[in-house]
């Protein structure tokens, strides 16, 4: 990723001020530029787990989509090996359908023919473990069955590069520590994973990296340790009152990387 950034432009029906700098349009109405994600320099390597975190809104959830080609960067340029997978297949899923039947749905939304659907259905719902729910409507599942049927489907490809989006977040105990297994054997396979998660114990648990984006630009990279450590001081600094200026001083220590693209021949 070189000098990759997203900017989605909004327009504000309820301005009523006038003049060009403000980016008026014919109509009356104010055009304003969100920058979700600034211009981003960085690399990763092949076998690399990758944590992504900062607060609600700083652009974590732009920059895996932005790897995952799901939305194209405004400008600069991203470009990965093979094709990445964003976990999660919940907008696929319908909750008049059994879960068998989502199961199907969801394998096909990941890119599998019916066949392979199919065929893999149930290993799928073998996994979910959740019993006779899995021949019952969705919609009379609870948080955490929906949540171990998505996280069953979800998983049930191989990919060369696995982003994930708080798939973790959800579940009992036991859920979570299968889920991390299962993860764990997805890393196994695949080159890399991306995980955002407003939970440090997940990113320390699944991740040897990590990166804290703060109001749209990377402020740290590195050792998952030291900057989930630098993250979790400044979360109590702010409960204390005491934040003042230690963002500045995260951010006076990141060199952002100079990132340079060749072709490679033969």
């Amino acid at each position: 990723m070189r000098e990759a950034n997203k900017t989605y432009v909004v327009t504000d029906s309820k301005s009523r001020d006038a003049g060009k700098k403000s980016g008026e349009s014919p109509k009356g109405r104010r055009t304003r530029y969100v920058h979700s994600l600034r211009p981003t320099n960085f690399l990763s390597t092949r076998g690399e787990s990758v944590g992504v975190i900062g607060q609600n809104g700083s652009g974590k959830s732009t920059f895996l989509k932005l790897v995952a080609g799901a939305e194209p960067p405004t400008k600069g340029t991203v470009l990965v090996r093979s094709q990445p997978l964003l976990l999660g297949v919940a907008p696929a899923l319908q909750p008049y359908l059994t879960g068998r039947q989502n199961v199907i749905l969801g394998c096909l939304a990941l890119g599998m023919s019916r066949d392979e659907a199919l065929e893999i259905e149930p290993g799928i719902s073998e996994w979910a473990d959740i019993g006779d729910a899995i021949d019952r409507p969705l919609r009379t599942y609870s948080a955490g069955q929906g949540a171990r049927l998505g996280f069953a489907i979800s998983t049930a490809v191989k990919p060369e590069i696995l982003l994930v989006d708080e798939a973790l977040s959800t579940g009992d105990a036991a859920f979570a520590d299968r889920a991390r297994d299962r993860m764990s054997k997805l890393l196994d396979e695949a080159g890399n994973l991306f995980l955002v998660s407003h939970s440090p114990d997940q990113i320390l648990n699944n991740c040897n990296r990590s990166i804290w984006i703060h109001r749209g630009e990377i402020i740290s990279d590195g050792p998952s340790d030291r900057v989930v450590g630098e993250y979790r001081e400044w979360t109590g600094r702010i409960k204390r009152g005491e934040q003042a200026g230690y963002i500045e001083s995260i951010r006076a220590e990141y060199v952002k990387p100079e990132i340079e693209f060749t072709s490679e021949e033969g």
